[in-house]
């Protein structure tokens, strides 16, 4: 029997409704994080992959109001029934990002790119008040150490013109979540300053050996005779300076595209 594409949550009750993309605050002592995200379409094809978004944010704030911890450590794990796949999609390297703007890094491997996002934070400079900075980041396809990765070039434009790269691996294992994307925070992002939301959505069509490709897709696997399904869609937390983990699992639902 084919293994199901998506975990459905209890019984797939007679489904008639799609759960809407809300929001899930998680919290520790005064850390809060409001985890967002879903997939793109909702409605997808019972018996085959099909081409989607997948989107996720987060936002971090204290109950006081003062500055949070430095985020240290973004792990995005998404269910099984979706599937990621990058042959035939060409690879950036990281020495084509390192000190680029946004308009250089495209121009470098715009025929890698997956994904987009944005960052909002606080800038806090000794014996100064804070300011906000922001800023867009790019999610290129590579590999790194011989394994499937994402470069994410992040890239801000205030208070001062700055060019980071965080690298997140991509893994495979078993289990409910079967792509897990993880990566690592460099201490000189948020050196001065902490950041208060991240933002990233991935999606790229492509085509390799005369077919058209898609770099995520998934299947609504409702049983028949059932509209829809709701399922575990990701779990997706945050670790920040002081070793806390913030995490959530977004619970969302698909219908049967007829």
């Amino acid at each position: 029997m084919r293994k199901p594409l998506l975990v459905l949550f209890a019984a797939a009750v007679a489904l008639t409704i799609v759960t809407p993309a809300s929001a899930e605050l998680v919290e520790r002592g005064d850390l809060f994080v409001r985890f967002q995200g879903g997939l793109a379409p909702t409605a997808l094809p019972r018996d085959s992959r099909a081409p989607i978004r997948v989107s996720v944010q987060g936002t971090v704030t204290t109950l006081s109001g003062e500055r949070p911890p430095a985020l240290r450590r973004i792990s995005i794990a998404l269910n099984r029934g979706g599937r990621l796949d990058s042959r035939g999609l060409p690879r950036c390297r990281i020495r084509e990002l390192v000190s680029t703007g946004d308009g250089q890094a495209l121009a470098n491997c715009a025929d890698a790119l997956v994904g987009r996002g944005s960052y909002l934070a606080r800038t806090a400079f000794p014996e100064q008040g804070t300011f906000p900075a922001s800023g867009q980041i790019l999610a290129f396809n590579a590999v790194v150490d011989g394994r499937p990765a994402i470069l994410a070039h992040i890239f801000g434009t205030k208070p001062v013109a700055t060019t980071r790269i965080v690298i997140f691996r991509i893994h495979h294992r078993r289990g409910a979540y079967g792509t897990v994307l993880s990566g690592a925070l460099p201490p000189a992002m948020n050196r001065y300053g902490y950041v208060k939301r991240i933002d990233l959505s991935f999606f790229r069509r492509f085509f390799y050996r005369g077919e058209t490709r898609s770099y995520l897709s998934a299947a609504c696997p409702a049983p028949v005779g059932f509209p829809g399904a709701v399922f575990p869609f990701a779990r997706a937390s945050m670790g920040f300076e002081d070793g806390r983990t913030l995490s959530s699992t977004l619970t969302r639902s698909c219908r049967v595209r007829g």
